[in-house]
């Protein structure tokens, strides 16, 4: 003990010792208010942002590298006019030839609907979309307006990839 009645651990004071331990306790709340908001389920308007962020946003910029990697590698993609494409490769392979052939005049993108159950979700929604022929300027599908759906998967690492992307014009 020192002269003031203060106990003595080592070289710290006893208050000193009650400081660490409140500023270890506080360090611990926090990492696990962040660890138990991360296991939160997602909620609709979680999954209409990861359609904007990971899907149009990037498709609309003509990144389809980042576009691509929101499917999984085995995802399946149904659009009009042409076959399935099967894999995450055969996919990224359309976008990067939709985006050699055509400027996106317009890529509008609304989610309408969102459905979530486990380790599945699936958003629904409409879109507007006008190309543009890079070799002669035509419009050869006009204004095509449809909807959509995507099936989100969630993965072994915990995030949500496509596993399947459907959608076609309503002409």
């Amino acid at each position: 003990m020192t002269s003031t009645g203060t106990r003595r651990i080592g070289s710290y004071s006893r208050s000193h010792w009650e400081g660490v331990r409140r500023g270890l306790l506080l360090m611990a709340m926090a990492v696990l208010l962040t660890f138990t908001q991360a296991l939160a389920e997602p909620d609709e308007a979680f999954f209409a942002d990861l359609v904007r962020e990971r899907y149009v946003e990037p498709f609309r910029a003509g990144d389809v590298e980042a576009w691509s990697m929101a499917f999984a590698e085995d995802a399946i993609a149904l659009h009009n006019r042409r076959p399935p494409d099967r894999g995450r490769e055969a996919i990224r392979a359309f976008g990067a030839l939709v985006h050699q052939v055509f400027d996106l005049a317009e890529y509008d993108v609304e989610v309408t609907d969102v459905r979530i159950s486990a380790g599945w979700v699936y958003t629904v929604g409409r879109f507007s979309s006008r190309f543009v022929s890079k070799l002669d300027g035509s419009e050869p599908f006009g204004r095509e307006e449809g909807k959509f759906v995507l099936v989100w998967e969630r993965s072994e690492a915990g995030g949500w990839q496509i596993v399947l992307d459907m959608g076609n014009s309503n002409a």
